[in-house]
């Protein structure tokens, strides 16, 4: 008979023990779902209907093709030669942007006659150009890192053939309202 009540008494207890882990799990997880709709209620930029990166590359890409003719204008009716979208967040919103660098070659032969860089700032719902950056020297684009688009400057010495610049500095660009440098 003891051992009855014993075994009863231990089944209790463990009874009691297994009822108030389940009710220690509700509360976390009721605690958890709380502080989530709480970080959805302060970031109203995590919506659902946000455009994905690939939605935003092809945005900015038809934005830019729409106005290629005009940049092929300046640069006496020369071809497009390279057009490299690149995403990374560089304007500092937390949503990734996207920039175009590309390269403007003659109809014929393998110069150089024009490159630069589209900027595109992304809102979650679309995209924008926001600046254009075409310097008076020959570079290269290298990432998107830190809120900074980082390019490379390439320059030549007098031994360097011209496919290949030895001399690259890298350079971090400045974005203020629709300047660059």
């Amino acid at each position: 008979m003891k051992k009855i009540i014993c075994i009863i008494g231990l089944l209790a207890v463990l009874a009691s023990c297994n009822q108030s882990e389940h009710t220690g799990q509700q509360k976390d997880e009721s605690k958890e779902e709380k502080s989530l709709s709480k970080e959805q209620e302060s970031n109203p930029k995590e919506s659902k209907d946000r455009i994905s990166k690939e939605e935003a590359v092809k945005l900015a890409v038809k934005q830019f093709e729409a106005y290629l003719p005009k940049i092929l204008k300046t640069y006496d009716d020369g071809v497009i030669d390279l057009q490299d979208p690149h995403v990374g967040d560089f304007t500092g919103d937390g949503i990734e942007d996207v920039a175009i660098y590309w390269n403007i070659a003659p109809e014929g032969g393998n110069a150089l006659i024009g490159q630069g860089l589209s900027l595109y700032k992304n809102d979650g719902h679309s995209v924008k150009v926001i600046a254009g950056y075409e310097p008076d020297y020959l570079f290269a684009f290298d990432t998107i890192k830190n809120g900074k688009i980082i390019v490379e400057k390439l320059e030549y010495t007098e031994e360097d053939g011209r496919c290949c610049p030895s001399i690259r500095t890298k350079h971090a660009l400045t974005i203020k309202g629709s300047k660059v440098y």
